[in-house]
């Protein structure tokens, strides 16, 4: 079963969102699961086994398995004499479900739509913090494209599903207005698969403890600006301590701000006599 576009393989590209392939749209999209290696475990074994699709709504059927990446390289034993490689060792769910293998072919139906997608899982990711597959469509019946999903363990032990890939729509209709649409909708989709990867996440949910990429980044700033005023805050403490023990900082802030608005008063009367 073929691919629908050209560019296998190249949502692993590091420039992707910049250099995507002639004509496609890139996308990128994360999200935080939460932290330790247990829920890295969890999440992991979830992608790994349809999880992410399916719980966002996709019914899975006709997997046939691929043969996957079997050449396992050269191998020595201690005294540097080469040896015969040990062969792959396959993976499987908490249910028994193997692990998806580059090479395996699927459709794909969600359940808002009549007819499903022929996809074929493209290649796999098995790293040490990281896990994951990239799949592309084998059929022309909407949109097209690539999508490689991963977990990540960061270094700050937090965990993230991440999904990248590019899209496009062959037959977009009268000034891409359906091709827009059906765009949407798809980003829409691979949103729900990566919330589908935090435990107790029903289909369109948002699990409790995930948060985006960029709302992590606000509340690391807002965590910052607060613990910068505190700081402040006990400087003016410490400085008003030394010149007068008594004295309040909530009191000095206070008057100053009484005094600024006194002394906006005063101009605004000047201006109005001159």
């Amino acid at each position: 079963m073929p691919a629908s576009y050209a560019a296998v393989g190249a949502s692993k590209a590091p420039d992707l969102l910049r250099f995507p392939p002639e004509g496609m749209t890139p996308f990128e999209e994360t999200l935080r699961l939460g932290s330790g290696q247990e829920r890295f475990i969890t999440a992991s074994s979830l992608l790994m086994t349809w999880g992410a699709q399916r719980g966002a709504g996709y019914e899975v059927s006709e997997i046939v398995r691929g043969e996957g990446e079997r050449y396992a390289g050269v191998v020595f034993d201690a005294d540097g004499r080469p040896e015969p490689a040990p062969e792959a060792e396959d993976q499987f769910g908490p249910d028994g479900e193997p692990y998806l293998t580059a090479g395996t072919t699927a459709k794909l139906r969600h359940e808002k739509e009549r007819e499903p997608r022929a996809v074929m899982v493209v290649y796999t990711v098995d790293e040490p913090r990281r896990v994951g597959f990239a799949w592309g469509t084998s059929d022309e019946e909407g949109v097209v494209g690539e999508e490689l999903l991963t977990v990540e363990h960061r270094e700050d032990d937090t965990v993230w599903a991440v999904a990248r890939g590019f899209l496009t729509v062959p037959n977009g209709g009268l000034l891409g207005i359906k091709g827009r649409s059906l765009l949407k909708t798809a980003i829409a989709s691979v949103k729900d698969q990566l919330r589908s990867l935090a435990p107790g996440a029903g289909p369109g949910e948002s699990p409790q403890g995930a948060e985006t990429h960029d709302e992590h980044l606000a509340e690391t700033r807002d965590e910052h600006l607060a613990e910068a005023r505190d700081a402040h805050l006990a400087e003016i403490r410490d400085a008003q301590d030394v010149e007068d023990p008594g004295t309040d900082v909530r009191g000095v802030d206070d008057r100053d701000a009484g005094a600024d608005v006194h002394d906006a008063d005063a101009h605004g009367a000047d201006e109005r006599d001159r």
